[in-house]
């Protein structure tokens, strides 16, 4: 049966045999329009939007102001161990209330078949008198 890593090693053979075919390809631009146009007669919406779009280009000024943002905004402060404890705090509670609720009957039951024992023993004491 072959492993996992054989799998692995053989997947990473075939993409480096492919890599290798394809190194030498350059993109063409007219196969993106060419595309778009096959899209755009599909009457396709990401055509519409790719064609509404095509003159933008990238700005890196805004790719930096947004970076410098993301890395000066404060992070998020960790939940404290408090929050956690009020959050689950009704639950506990009447988790806890059920507990002593089923302890209470578990306690009758109990002093209930203590009682009758006693009961027992005491007339068969009486009875023998």
């Amino acid at each position: 049966m072959p492993d996992r890593d054989d799998d692995r090693t053989e997947l990473d053979r075939e993409l480096a045999r492919l890599a290798a075919a394809t190194a030498r390809l350059d993109t063409d631009d007219r196969f993106t329009e060419a595309v778009l146009r096959a899209a755009a007669a599909a009457d396709d919406p990401l055509a519409r939007i790719a064609a509404a779009t095509a003159d933008l280009a990238p700005d890196a000024a805004f790719t930096e102001a947004v970076v410098r943002a993301a890395t000066a905004a404060p992070r998020p402060a960790r939940p404290a161990m408090a929050d956690g404890i009020v959050r689950s705090g009704r639950a506990a509670i009447v988790v806890t209330a059920l507990a002593a609720a089923a302890s209470v009957l578990f306690f009758l039951q109990t002093q209930r078949d203590v009682d009758s024992a006693i009961m027992a023993s005491v007339e068969a004491i009486e009875a023998i008198e």
